[in-house]
């Protein structure tokens, strides 16, 4: 197999043709796409660059493997949707950088990446190109230099290429070239009518909720109402237009990012410098130094009062009670524009459909776009790595949202072919069970039992595990009820959540314990109780991982979790090719958790450096978060495995969705699929034996089954 590095130079322009204003799926089926040249490096040697694009790909072989910075975002769409050349193997140095770690730290651009390892300075080139059609508007000395600066980004992104890949699982490169193919290998076809009467459909709501809002406010279109309605900032106005104050909420986020800020200036001012628009030399801006010293008093003043009652955001949304409860204010125009904002999110869905029918009407499959290990714990994000997202965002599109699921049936197998998607049955409570040896919910299991009516029995003694189970599915209230509260306590509660979260989550969802708000405190801390009572090996297994912590704080290292006490492997590890080692924590897989920076903080709370955006900022860390980072990071990774295992077996994945796998066949194909298909997801990783996974298949014509 040769390797293949390229990169692909593209007509663009700055004014309206740039793939920071449009995504790349978008960019490339536009009439103005013009692939200007290819640089290919093969098997190590120096990069040739083509102006015949065409010609040199006409010289690849499908079954080589192709490497390049973003190609599973861009180059390889390039190949696949201009050139029809569908590249088995698929590798993005983006996608070995997260895997590696160094993006959890330094960044993933090709020029940090490139820096970070050593391997050259990357060059501003594309200044030379933008709104001009090579080689005819370029010079001879620009067409030199463009050429040379494509063979630069190639050897680069191959040295590059070069450090990471002894640190790749041959499972991580075949799941890159599982996601890669289903943008440029698309199946699913968009039902442009439905969409189109669907706008319509939101269009006329939209109009009727501004009427009925327009009473209290004038809004003089519907581009006005939307953006009054998902502008925290002019909802907040209107509110307190109605005598309300809105109510807010603690943003850690903000805080942290803020937090971050005014540590940087602070440091700043420490070398010398001032926070007066960068200058070192004080005269020059008319600063002393006695200015600079009064400057870091003010901050310091600021740090305080952040962390003391950090960075509060409105609470809009249907997770905040405070929120929630306007709907029963005493005026009935506050309560009626508390339901608008709760109830009506057409702008939002209006611009997801608006996306999907601008697709539908190119007449061509969608492409799955996701970004493979971009979560911290692995998991799959939508849309892309670099430049501006295409907006379909498949992962968000909820099963369980009745407002997603138009647009869920909009997206459609081709005629005479059937979608198959096959979900992994409560993976994160079976794998979370199984790291701490939770024995007793383990047999439960095991034996197929229902875990949620087994943990039910103890909310009311009266019914046994069997009455709750029979009496939820048949439709008794009570019982679903004592089954709904379990399942939220197992899923949620796994991870450490305190009783008063649960309690609350409990109303956000409408499952109220009692008439009082008091008396449903009093029950939900009960159950609470009795879960953590029934669960006292996930319990413990929250203050191993506090210990695991404060050991890595201090360079200490280790193993611990699963039934051996050595599933997982913590210490000081590398990141990488790179020499710099921070805390991590390595899973049976191969994948590494990364806790760079970890410390105490001021408040004395565990915190590390999380990469959020371009910043590094502070992130708390304790015993149960860890518990869930290293769930969600196995439960993930068990799905990698798996769908590797039936990429092996000739299933070709088209889309996931969260903890579930799609492939499209056609429709005598079907049963014979979804039995493989149950048989994989059910399979347990070498690294994970004696894990209960479950797993069921759904067939249908469209996405609602994935």
């Amino acid at each position: 197999m040769n390797i293949n590095v390229l990169d692909f130079e593209t007509f663009w322009s700055s004014k309206d043709y740039t793939l920071s204003k449009m995504g790349p799926v978008e960019y490339i089926r536009d009439p103005r796409f013009d692939a200007q040249m290819i640089g290919v490096s093969v098997n190590g040697a120096p990069a040739q660059v083509f102006d015949n694009c065409a010609s040199a790909i006409s010289k690849f072989n499908t079954t080589d493997a192709y490497i390049g910075h973003n190609i599973g975002g861009f180059d390889a769409l390039i190949l696949s949707e201009r050139y029809g050349f569908h590249p088995q193997h698929i590798w993005d140095t983006i996608w070995m950088a997260r895997w590696c770690g160094i993006a959890r730290l330094g960044g993933e651009s090709h020029a940090v990446l490139t820096e970070l390892l050593g391997n050259g300075v990357k060059k501003a080139g594309t200044v030379v190109s933008d709104g001009k059609q090579y080689p005819k508007e370029f010079s001879l000395q620009e067409q030199q230099f463009f050429r040379g600066y494509c063979a630069d980004d190639v050897n680069q992104c191959r040295a590059n290429m070069q450090a990471m890949i002894p640190y790749m699982t041959d499972d991580a490169l075949k799941f890159m070239s599982i996601t890669a193919r289903m943008a440029t290998e698309p199946v699913f076809v968009l039902d442009e009518v439905m969409l189109d009467e669907y706008i319509r459909q939101l269009d006329a709501e939209a109009e009727d909720a501004r009427q009925k809002v327009m009473s209290l406010f004038h809004f003089g279109s519907l581009t006005e109402f939307f953006q009054a309605l998902r502008s925290a900032d002019k909802f907040a106005e209107m509110l307190r237009a109605l005598g309300v104050e809105p109510p807010t909420k603690l943003s850690e986020k903000k805080t942290a990012t803020a937090i971050a800020k005014i540590e940087a200036q602070i440091a700043t001012l420490g070398r010398g410098d001032n926070i007066f628009g960068g200058i070192t030399e004080t005269a020059r801006c008319g600063v002393r130094a006695q200015d600079a010293g009064d400057s870091r008093s003010v901050l310091q003043r600021q740090l305080v009062e952040l962390r003391e009652h950090g960075v509060r955001t409105y609470a809009f949304s249907k997770s905040d009670l405070d929120f929630l409860e306007l709907r029963e204010h005493e005026d009935p125009r506050v309560r009626l524009l508390v339901e608008t904002r709760l109830e009506f999110n057409s702008s939002i869905l209006r611009s997801r459909a608006e996306t999907l029918l601008k697709f539908a009407r190119q007449h061509k499959p969608l492409p799955i776009m996701l970004s493979a290990f971009k979560a911290h714990t692995s998991r799959y994000s939508a849309g892309v790595s670099e430049g501006k997202s295409d907006g379909v965002q498949i992962q968000n599109l909820s099963k369980r949202n009745p407002a997603h699921l138009v647009l869920r049936k909009s997206i459609k197998a081709p005629a005479g072919y059937v979608i198959v998607a096959a979900d992994s049955s409560q993976v994160e409570l079976r794998v979370n069970a199984w790291m701490a040896q939770q024995q007793d919910l383990l047999e439960v299991l095991r034996a197929g039992r229902d875990p949620y009516a087994e943990l039910a029995v103890h909310f009311d003694s009266q019914y046994t595990a069997m009455q709750i189970h029979d009496g939820a599915k048949s439709g008794d209230k009570h019982c679903k009820k004592l089954r709904n509260v379990a399942k939220q306590l197992l899923l949620a509660c796994g991870y450490g959540t305190s009783a008063e979260k649960f309690a609350v989550t409990l109303l956000r969802q409408g499952m109220h314990l009692a008439e009082s708000k008091d008396e449903h405190r009093l029950i939900a801390e009960r159950y609470h109780s009795i879960y953590r009572q029934n669960n006292s090996s996930i319990v413990y297994f929250w203050k191993l991982c506090g210990q695991v912590l404060k050991a890595m704080i201090t360079g200490g290292s280790g193993k611990f979790g699963g039934p051996n006490g050595d599933t997982f492997e913590y210490g000081m590890m590398r990141l990488g090719p790179l020499a710099k080692k921070v805390p991590s924590i390595k899973l049976p897989s191969g994948y590494i958790l990364r806790y760079p920076g970890l410390r105490v903080d001021s408040e004395d709370n565990i915190v590390y450096d999380f990469k959020l955006g371009k910043n590094l900022v502070p992130r708390r860390i304790y015993g149960s978060a860890l518990d869930e980072n290293l769930c969600q990071a196995l439960a993930f990774q068990t799905l990698m495995y798996q769908a590797c295992r039936m990429e092996e077996a000739g299933i070709a994945l088209k889309a996931n969705i969260h903890d579930s796998w799609a492939t499209v066949v056609l429709e005598a194909q079907a049963d014979t699929t979804a039995r493989a298909m149950v048989r994989h997801m059910r399979a347990v990783p070498p690294w994970l034996t004696g894990c209960p996974l479950d797993a069921e298949a759904e067939v249908g014509t469209d996405f609602t089954v994935v």
